[in-house]
């Protein structure tokens, strides 16, 4: 039986709309007010409207998918086709690849220094590295898109800048809108709840107006005074989300956003999908909250399974079927891979037949994918048919949004690279990553605040970061678009 929202506690309304609220300084005296550019002139591409970007929780092995190294330890069959000279890949794991593969570009250079799965998602989420000191003064790099964002916002515009799905379930959760304002701290959607609780039309379903303006109101259970006037600290973000929450289940597009077809969840994997969390869905819903115009224009993605540490943590096992087969967080290769290239090849096709905000172009033109991971694999098995963490050399995949097919960047050997495949001595990182991101939506990557809580300026993109290299350039990773 389906609870009405004024009969859930505040548990089940959060976890409703999968919020999990992060650090937050929600003191407007904090809040940065100078923001400038660094010492670098920077001109952002902005070839993109919107980002899709997919936490491919876990750490997918590289080895296996998209840096496929043949070794005495591959299993012998994977059937490995040629997409292009240099991109071969593996038509047993990834049945779909045709839809997807030939428009795609691969960073196969990446280094990552932290080699925990909780730190390796931060880096991904606020785009830079864990720096426990300043931890909740910065905010997820989502969160820094809206900021910049903010001034392209209509008046029409209900959603927030940016939405995810299912971060609530992953080994690092929603870290925030830290030092900015919390509107910005973007919403997370559960597909485990949304779809049961706010899709179809039945009537007995439906939540009238005072219910959920109570919703919102109840915000004042966060406050340790009880009230609900200027309740500061966390509970101004979850008065945020409320809000949001509210404002998005008042517009009639939300229902449009959740009006998905049997057709539709068979093409994307849902009905073959074991996982609480269902990695089709997510995509149907990255794809409909961007067509469906209402302001959102960076989507995050994760891919959570079962949450923990992803699906693909597969340090047992690799290859195991039957009996010895990973269970519970975990699933084999021959499993995660197949489920992970149904909603991608689904979503690229859908993206590439929609049509975009301007003539001519498609919504796969206007919207940057990104296939992002924590690290890489080991190059070798363990004892337990396993690949353990690895960060000398990892994988992640760019489609769309200007970015140029078939562009395959830097190569490895022995899991290390042995050409960083662009103009820099040093590897590319996590940092570019993001700087490739603000820059494809137009955001000067160079930019930082000056005044933050703690004193240190915060930059877009860090180019001295704690416990890393003693540089990094600042740059994006310019090879995708030419």
């Amino acid at each position: 039986m389906v609870k009405r929202l004024e009969e859930m506690s505040r548990r089940e309304l959060l976890k409703l709309f999968g919020i999990s609220v992060g650090a937050v300084i929600a003191d407007s005296a904090a809040w940065p007010r100078n923001v400038q550019a660094q010492s670098k002139k920077i001109t952002p591409r902005g070839t993109a409207r919107n980002v899709i970007f997919i936490q491919n929780c876990g750490a997918m092995s590289q080895n296996e998918t998209f840096d496929f190294k043949e070794t005495k330890w591959t299993a012998k069959d994977l059937n490995i086709q040629k997409v292009n000279s240099e991109f071969l890949i593996s038509k047993t794991l990834f049945p779909q690849y045709e839809r997807w593969a030939p428009k795609a570009a691969v960073v196969r250079t990446l280094w990552e220094n932290s080699l925990v799965h909780f730190t390796g998602m931060y880096h991904s989420q606020a785009g830079r590295a864990f720096n426990p000191a300043i931890i909740r003064e910065v905010p997820a790099f989502g969160s820094v898109v809206a900021y910049e964002l903010e001034k392209e916002r209509k008046p029409s515009d209900t959603f927030p800048t940016y939405m995810s799905v299912d971060l609530w379930n992953t080994r690092c959760p929603q870290i925030g809108s830290g030092m900015l304002h919390p509107k910005f701290a973007g919403l997370d959607l559960n597909t485990s709840t949304v779809f049961d609780s706010f899709a179809g039309g039945d009537a007995k379903a439906e939540v009238d107006l005072a219910r959920r303006w109570e919703v919102l109101n109840r915000i004042s259970e966060a406050s340790p005074s009880g009230s609900g006037n200027s309740l500061g600290g966390k509970a101004d973000e979850y008065g945020a989300h409320y809000e949001y929450a509210y404002k998005i289940l008042m517009d009639p597009r939300f229902k449009k956003v959740l009006n998905v077809t049997d057709e539709e969840r068979q093409r994307y994997g849902v009905d073959k999908d074991k996982g609480t969390c269902k990695l089709g869905l997510a995509m149907l819903l990255a794809r409909n909250v961007l067509a469906s115009d209402a302001g959102t224009r960076f989507m995050w993605v994760s891919n959570a399974y079962n949450g923990n540490n992803g699906a693909a943590d597969n340090h047992d096992q690799i290859y195991g079927r039957g009996a010895l087969a990973p269970r519970g967080f975990l699933l084999p290769i021959y499993d995660s891979v197949p489920r992970l290239d149904a909603a991608v090849g689904s979503l690229i096709e859908d993206l590439s037949k929609m049509p975009g905000k301007e003539p001519g172009k498609t919504m796969l033109d206007e919207t940057m994918v990104v296939i992002g991971h924590e690290f890489g694999r080991t190059p070798d098995m363990n004892l337990n048919f396993g690949r353990d963490h690895w960060g000398p050399a990892y994988t992640d995949v760019f489609i769309g949004g200007g970015v140029k097919p078939g562009r395959m960047i830097g190569k490895t050997e022995g899991g290390k690279s042995i050409d960083h495949g662009w103009a820099y001595k040093q590897q590319p990182m996590k940092d570019h990553v993001t700087a490739t991101v603000y820059s494809a939506l137009g955001i000067d990557y160079s930019k930082k605040f000056e005044k933050t809580p703690s004193g240190r300026a915060y930059e877009y993109q860090q180019t001295a970061p704690l416990g890393g290299p003693s540089f990094i350039p600042l740059t994006d990773i310019a090879e995708l678009f030419v």
